[in-house]
């Protein structure tokens, strides 16, 4: 068998054969898609590294499905660090509308007094905004079913012209996008500041 040769770009070995219909090169760099190729490679290899930040995020969210009573459970740290993480994801995810509907919506006061104590005024004030466009000057029910009855939601004819609400909630929603408090930042310093993160700290090699 013939000893195969280094590709002239990136130093990968190739066969003789290949060298020879691509002037050297391999394929990806032939291509033309080396760099995304690498890139591929590089976020695929980060995903299967360690990263005790989700390994505790993991662990709380098994926690708290593991019954309707787990969240009473966790630490007054546990449970800000939950409720801002759950907000953040779904406001992310389909706004904040998203976060009153599902479940999430029920822990409307514990994230309320999480985004006061990381000091999120910004945030705050849009979920409180939310809040009242949804419930007008009621409490957010706990209780899904009472939520669901309480809120509007979007008329299904897709053509009708969208409600007021529906508007501001998507002015909310833009404002919430923009991170004006930097809150995935504070809520990775506040993992570190009261030991949360720890216990899934791997000692350095």
């Amino acid at each position: 068998m013939s000893e195969k040769l280094p590709c002239k770009t990136c130093g990968a070995l190739i066969l003789p054969t290949t060298a020879l219909r691509t002037d050297g090169l391999c394929m990806p760099c032939k291509q033309g898609n080396r760099e995304s190729l690498e890139k591929s490679k590089e976020r695929s290899r980060q995903q299967r590294a360690y990263d005790p930040q989700r390994a505790h995020w993991h662990h709380l969210v098994d926690r708290a499905h593991a019954s309707e009573q787990a969240f009473a459970s966790f630490t007054p740290e546990e449970k800000l660090y939950y409720a801002v993480s759950v907000l953040e994801g779904e406001v992310y995810n389909g706004g904040v509308h998203q976060f009153f509907s599902n479940s999430s919506g029920a822990l409307y006061e514990e994230t309320v007094e999480g985004l006061k104590e990381l000091g999120a005024t910004q945030a705050l004030a849009l979920l409180q905004r939310a809040a009242q466009v949804l419930f007008g000057s009621n409490q957010p029910p706990v209780d899904r079913h009472e939520r669901w009855q309480a809120m509007p939601f979007y008329p299904e004819d897709e053509v009708a012209t969208p409600p007021a609400w529906s508007i501001e909630l998507e002015e909310i929603d833009r404002a919430y996008w923009m991170d004006p408090d930097g809150l995935s930042e504070k809520l990775e310093a506040y993992l570190k500041n009261t030991g949360l993160l720890k216990p899934f700290e791997k000692p350095a090699s």
